[in-house]
């Protein structure tokens, strides 16, 4: 795979500040790019489907901490006696933000030396008892559209990605020109 020169920083930055859509759908918006999955994109994208295979995205629950999950996931289990039967219950702990887990991330989840999504202040949007602005439960209709699913391992030739040598945006299109 030939390598290309990363961006500059400075490039970066100006990719961030010139891209975005903030004001795109108003200034009160929190929903983002999702406002583009209309009830005509899902039913579009619905047509398109013609074998009926899922493809999971799920992957292992690493409850062992490693060199790649610092933070590991945590899973207990107990059992509850019922009358002559029992019953079993779970406890699960996550950080989601580390290797254990697949997530979402909501418009208050990142932002830049300006603000947040939309221009918002981070120091008053996010608190300890979670966001007050762009928070995923304006995501609760779901998201369901067309997606491209691109096999970046079997383009490479190699059993799986790892953190050594991450996906750029170029491989992407590298993969898309290549199918």
């Amino acid at each position: 795979m030939p390598k290309k020169p990363l961006p500059t920083e400075q490039e970066v930055r100006s990719y961030i500040r010139d891209r975005r859509n903030w004001g795109r759908w108003g200034k009160d918006d929190q929903r983002g790019a999702i406002n583009l999955i209309t009830p005509a994109k899902r039913t579009t994208a619905a047509r398109l489907v013609k074998t009926g295979r899922s493809v999971s995205l799920s992957r292992p629950f690493p409850k062992d901490p490693g060199m790649n999950n610092a933070l590991p996931a945590q899973h207990y289990m107990r059992t509850h006696a019922r009358g002559k039967g029992a019953f079993a219950a779970d406890y699960y702990g996550i950080y989601y933000h580390g290797v254990a887990s697949t997530h979402i991330d909501a418009l208050c989840h990142t932002w830049d030396d300006d603000a947040m999504w939309n221009g918002r202040d981070p120091k008053k949007e996010i608190t300890f008892d979670g966001a007050t602005w762009g928070s995923i439960e304006h995501w609760a209709e779901g998201i369901i559209t067309r997606g491209v699913m691109l096999d970046v391992p079997r383009h490479r030739g190699v059993p799986a990605v790892t953190q050594d040598l991450p996906i750029h945006g170029w491989e992407l299109e590298d993969i898309l020109v290549a199918r």
